[in-house]
């Protein structure tokens, strides 16, 4: 959310990151520091009685948005999203 978060999250050793949304009501917003490394977006609706299928609600995080976290981290960290997600998955197991 803030550059001291992303300058945290760059000195965190990387056999100990796990990633996971702030679900189920905090995407990430054009104001949070991180939000310039995000290569990957979905159509929005603006309410959630006006969700359709393959949509998401603005601002309510879904399981496919772990991919901007991702790129998020990794970005932050100057390395690619694949790079960080075997990682990751290698500290899940």
């Amino acid at each position: 959310k803030t550059a001291e978060h992303l300058e945290m999250v760059k000195q965190l050793p990387e056999d100990s990151i796990l990633l996971e949304t702030d679900a189920p009501w905090c995407g990430i917003k054009a104001s949070h520091a991180g939000h310039g490394y995000i290569q990957t977006t979905w159509d929005e609706v603006k309410k959630p009685e006006k969700w359709e299928e393959g949509k998401c609600i603005k601002d309510r995080c879904e399981p496919c948005q772990m991919r901007q976290v991702l790129e998020v981290v990794s970005g932050s960290r100057g390395v690619s999203p694949e790079a960080l997600a075997e990682a990751v998955h290698r500290n899940n197991e």
